[in-house]
């Protein structure tokens, strides 16, 4: 989340610096214009800066004249910021969290304005320097202890995107702003008044301070506007709200029995729950209401959320014969609560927990972790065959802090679950779980294979827990710093994270060595594109294709290493931003992330990366083939497939890096390594159509994908004698990319015009490469979109047809009234 909002700052301010300040800042102001929060936020800023100003200069003045001399000046003005640490050091820690708690942002954010018309209050009745002290300390101390934290949550009500812009107006428009406007009127005020002007600012600051008061009101009710909205787009966590909130007011609470009430399922569940949460005596009155609502999600909260005693013993049972599993768990959790407790509540979770049905299992799962059952029972359903119950298990294993006896097993099996799902739970559970000593040895063996599996969640996982909690396995993570980029990747962070001196010094020495072996083939690699550049497009020999392909899939590898080495050294917030405009296609921004990343350091990594990054570093390498010499030397290079390369090179095999090439033309799979397209190309079959003959025909059902390797193909809408041809496709050409995601009879016919060879990519197969590689299906996106826009403008053009065809053509004068004008004119 942070990496997200780092991105977006980023965005913004290379906005800011490529269309410059002004065209910047008109930009941001639209936001006045569409946002009323935005308004009244900039509002409140500009007049907290003016009080701010006023009240240190009525505070200056009346420190001035009750002191003789500056040596007296010093020594007031120090003590009094020591006042204002102390305050802010009290409120901060133990007034602030207590506040917020109860009284919620909403209430949090008129405190600043309040205590700081008070303190001017007392110095406008006294203008001596008791009241003057008290506004100095006060107005500083709760401003840093409590509203600067009241702030920072205010600023989350407002959309990410908002956030930047709102800042770029803070930035150019609210502090230089308000820094002119009091400043020229404190010197007006000082020139009229002179040394009499203590009571006139004071004076001042009361009105001033009134306008402060009724800003933060108006930002208040837009807050809790916004925080509703949020509430209804469910983009708030009931935590969030909480502390909106604090203890909720009536009209609070009424707004979310209307949610209760409303149509949105999931809204009503965490209405309830926030209303359980905020207000348990008004829970407990509508809970028999909700025990009997047709929802079950709000029947299931009724029983669960109301305190003990609050639902009588006949709802109880009634809900213990309710449909829906989940509520049983929950009637029979409320009936051990009462007095006496109702004694079918054990029988009935027994019968749950050995039920035929996955979802009563699991509910018996949830009902045992929450105080009901057994808590043998989460360790015995971590190897249930269902895995809606092993996942409960382990959000149960979560909830009782890992207090469960014999869980050691289930939870190494569930580490390697099939389900993708239970996987990952798991994996975060184990960050925080240390095995027995008997099962440490299959616990890192487990999070070792995790660590080379396919998703990049479940390595990131892997990663974290063996750092923490399995540091023998550390020494084996050297072993995978030769394995494919996603787990090299995966493997570096944890290593350099280790902070063990001789794993980082051999983790180091790797990467140097990568990074030096990548410049060398960098070099290789910018000869051969030259080389490609003369023969022209469709005249590059595969196999030095492929040779240049293979080095500069290494040369990405090695720099992918080094980064996530920065990345783990440095684990600094801003990193995110230098790594994107590092990876951006703006020189100036590229620049700046370059220079970022030399102060940053260490050198030995830092410089052959700025080098492999430039684009420009090998652009001007002459267009001149390899040597017999250097593709020798390439035949031992270190990565497996440029060493391929250069064997098919030298006349060794290779054959099978022609399909691998012809893959890379094509846009669908042109990001993706020769690795990567091997995997693939695993998976597709390859089929020849004659000349003439139909690859499919129009409204034919088929979930595969087509990938045009040689030949040509018509797109075609043919309706009887009548042929439509609509498009001609040849080699490196994609067919029905949208067949494996709609189900849809095909929209047109395929026809070979010539002896045409393909390779076909089932539905369920492409499914598979979208999971390991996301990137294919942004290449999908991409080809939509363009076909879209494609779209959009013969429509266009189509409506611009048909409204010039509706116009009436301009009456023509008829010849005798020009002849007849002419012969006037004369």
């Amino acid at each position: 989340m942070e990496d997200e909002v780092d991105e977006l700052h980023a965005d913004v301010r290379e906005t800011h610096r490529r269309r410059g300040v002004l065209r910047s800042i008109t930009e941001s102001l639209d936001y006045l214009r569409v946002s009323r929060l935005v308004l009244a936020l900039v509002l409140l800023g500009t007049v907290l800066l003016v009080v701010m100003r006023v009240s240190d200069y009525l505070v200056a003045v009346i420190f001035v004249r009750s002191t003789r001399n500056l040596e007296e000046l010093t020594v007031l003005i120090g003590n009094a910021w020591m006042l204002s640490y102390v305050v802010q050091l009290f409120l901060g820690l133990w007034v602030t969290p207590w506040l917020l708690a109860k009284a919620g942002v909403k209430n949090a954010i008129l405190s600043l304005p309040v205590a700081t018309l008070i303190g001017f209050a007392l110095v406008a009745f006294a203008p001596a320097l008791g009241p003057s002290l008290f506004l100095f300390v006060v107005r500083n101390g709760i401003q840093t202890g409590v509203d600067d934290p009241a702030q920072n949550v205010l600023g989350g009500a407002l959309p990410e995107q908002v956030g930047p812009r709102l800042k770029v107006l803070q930035e150019n428009l609210v502090l230089p702003g308000s820094a002119v406007l009091a400043g020229v009127g404190l010197l007006v005020i000082g020139f009229f008044f002179g040394t009499a002007s203590a009571l006139f600012l004071a004076i001042l600051g009361l009105f001033v301070c009134l306008a402060f008061v009724v800003a933060a009101l108006w930002v208040r009710s837009l807050y809790v506007n916004a925080i509703y909205q949020r509430l209804r787009a469910h983009t708030l966590s009931l935590s969030d709200l909480e502390l909106a909130l604090g203890r909720p007011s009536a009209q609070d609470v009424e707004e979310l029995k209307a949610f209760i009430r409303g149509d949105n399922p999931e809204l009503r569940e965490f209405a309830a729950a926030a209303l359980a949460q905020l207000s348990p005596d008004n829970f407990r009155r509508l809970a028999a209401d909700l025990a009997r609502s047709p929802d079950a999600g709000l029947r299931r909260l009724a029983y669960q959320l109301s305190p003990p005693g609050g639902l009588d013993r006949g709802l109880i049972e009634s809900g213990a014969a309710d449909p829906d599993p989940w509520v049983v768990a929950a009637a029979a959790l409320a009936g051990a609560g009462v007095t006496p407790p109702w004694v079918d509540s054990r029988e009935l979770l027994g019968r749950l927990y050995s039920s035929g049905d996955a979802g009563a299992r699991a509910a018996g799962i949830w009902a045992a972790a929450s105080g009901g059952g057994e808590r043998a029972w989460v360790a015995e359903s971590l190897s249930d065959p269902e895995p809606k119950v092993r996942l409960e298990a382990i959000r149960s294993f979560a909830r009782l802090k890992g207090q469960v006896p014999g869980v050691a097993a289930g939870l190494l099996a569930c580490l390697e679950d099939g389900n993708l799902e239970v996987r990952r739970a798991a994996l975060r559970q184990a960050i925080r779980w240390k095995p027995p000593a008997a099962q440490a040895a299959a616990y890192a063996e487990a999070l070792l294979k995790n660590l080379a599996f396919g998703d990049g969640g479940c390595r990131r996982l892997a990663g974290e827990a063996i750092v923490l909690q399995a540091p023998s396995a550390m020494e084996r993570l050297l072993e995978l710093l030769n394995a494919g980029t996603p787990v090299a990747v995966a493997a570096i962070e944890p290593l350099y994270r280790s902070g063990k001196a001789e794993l980082l010094r051999r983790a180091a020495m790797h990467i140097e060595q990568h990074l030096d072996t990548a410049l060398e083939s960098a070099g290789h690699a910018g000869r051969l594109a030259a080389l490609a550049r003369v023969a022209g497009s469709g005249a590059e020999d595969f196999r030095f294709a492929a040779l240049r392909v293979s080095l500069e899939d290494y040369q990405q590898h090695s720099i992918e290493l080094a980064l996530a080495a920065l990345r783990a050294l440095h684990e600094k917030r801003g990193f995110a931003r230098v790594e994107q405009a590092l990876r951006s296609g703006d020189p100036e921004s590229r620049a700046e992330a370059v220079e970022t990343l030399i102060n940053f350091g260490p050198a030995r990594l830092v410089e052959p990366l700025v080098r492999l990054v430039d684009p420009e570093s090998f652009d001007g390498a002459p267009a001149r083939p390899l040597s017999e010499e250097e593709v020798s030397r390439l035949e031992a290079h270190p990565d497996a497939w440029v060493r391929r390369a250069a064997e098919a090179v030298s006349g060794r095999a290779g054959e099978s890096m022609k399909d691998l090439i012809a893959l890379k033309k094509v846009p669908l799979f042109a990001t993706l390594t020769l690795e990567q397209l091997n995997s693939i190309d695993r998976l597709m079959v390859t089929r020849r159509y004659h000349a003439g003959e139909h690859i499919f025909k129009w409204g034919d059902l088929s979930s595969e994908l087509y990938v045009i390797l040689e030949g040509e193909v018509r797109i075609h809408r043919d309706d009887g004698l009548q042929q439509v041809t609509l498009a001609k496709l040849g080699p490196s050409s994609v067919m029905g990319e949208m067949a494996p995601f709609t189900d849809q009879p095909r929209s047109a016919g395929a026809q070979a015009t010539v002896t045409t060879v393909t390779r076909v990519l089932r539905k369920d197969r492409l499914k598979a490469i979208l999971h390991e590689h996301p990137e294919v299906l942004l290449e999908v996106i991409r080809n939509l979109s363009q076909r879209l826009v494609v779209a959009n403008e013969q429509l266009e053009a189509a409506a611009r047809s048909q409204a010039e065809a509706a116009e009436p053509a301009p009456a023509k004068r008829p010849a005798r009234t020009a002849l007849a004008s002419r012969s006037r004119s004369r």
